[in-house]
Parts: structure tokens; C-alpha cells; sequence
């Protein structure tokens, strides 16, 4: 083998190694960055979770007031539960906000509630306090157990 032979094969050789270590630090350095927004995605997901239970525990505390009724109160937090991917239409207590919210379901709401003529308004009114009234002691308990609930 000549000594340019053996010069090329180095040059070669030093050419192939230097661009395997370009690529694994670049490598390294993309994974860096995965990670970084794994770690982020993580806790975005967590603060918006944690926003939702404040919001159950918001509800919670002014359900039944001139803020919010029961009605209203347990669809909003039927909903955030679905959106927590928590289901306690099972919990003995806490199914109540499950229940009130499947018997008034068909109640219009938002932009189809403000286009109701006054009769149909007035009528679902009855009909959500007839539903409040039958289960105003289990919705009390319901909130009494979704307080103390933990969820994680």
C-alpha cells in the first residue's frame, strides 16, 4: 500500500469521524429540546387541570346562590369532570350532578334560551326547580363529597 493510499483512507477515515460526532451532538442536542417540550407539554396539561378543579371547587362554593343555581351548577360541573376524564356518575353521592344534569338536558341554553318566547322560559324555570327541589339533600351531599374528593 502506497502512502497516498494510506493518506486518502486517513483523510477518509478523519472525514467519516468528524461528520458521526456533527450528527450525535446534533442528535443530543435535539433531544434536549424533545424533552424540554415533553417537560412543558407536562405541565401545560397540568395547569389546566389544576384550573379545572379550582373551577369545580369555585362551583362547588356558589352553587345554590344568587350567582348559580343547582341546575347550572351541576351541568358545568358534569362537564368539567368529562373534561378531567374523571367519571363519578357511580359515586353514590356525587352522582347527583350526573343525574340533574341528564333530567335537564333538554333544556335550551345560551342563544336558544334568549329566543324562547316567555312561556317556554317560564316553564323550563318550574321544571328546573322541581328538579332542584327532588334533589336539593343528595346535591347537598353531592357537593359535600366532590369537596373532600381528591383527584389525583
Amino acid at each position: 500500500m502506497s502512502l497516498t493510499v494510506f493518506l486518502i483512507f486517513l483523510f477518509v477515515a478523519m472525514g467519516v469521524i468528524a461528520v458521526s460526532t456533527w450528527f450525535i451532538f446534533r442528535q443530543i442536542r435535539l433531544n434536549k429540546v424533545r424533552e424540554q417540550r415533553v417537560v412543558d407539554g407536562e405541565a401545560r396539561v397540568a395547569a389546566e387541570r389544576q384550573k379545572r378543579i379550582d373551577s369545580i371547587n369555585v362551583l362547588l362554593k356558589v352553587a345554590n346562590t344568587k350567582e348559580i343555581n343547582w341546575v347550572e351548577a351541576s351541568i358545568r360541573i358534569k362537564n368539567l369532570l368529562d373534561q378531567l376524564g374523571v367519571d363519578l356518575s357511580g359515586h353514590e353521592d356525587i352522582s347527583a350532578f350526573y343525574i340533574v344534569t341528564e333530567k335537564t338536558e333538554h333544556i335550551p341554553t345560551h342563544e336558544q334560551w334568549k329566543d324562547l318566547p316567555k312561556e317556554a322560559k317560564v316553564k323550563f324555570r318550574r321544571e328546573m326547580g322541581a328538579c332542584e327541589k327532588d334533589y336539593v339533600e343528595h346535591l347537598l351531599r353531592a357537593r359535600d363529597a366532590l369537596s373532600a374528593h381528591s383527584f389525583s
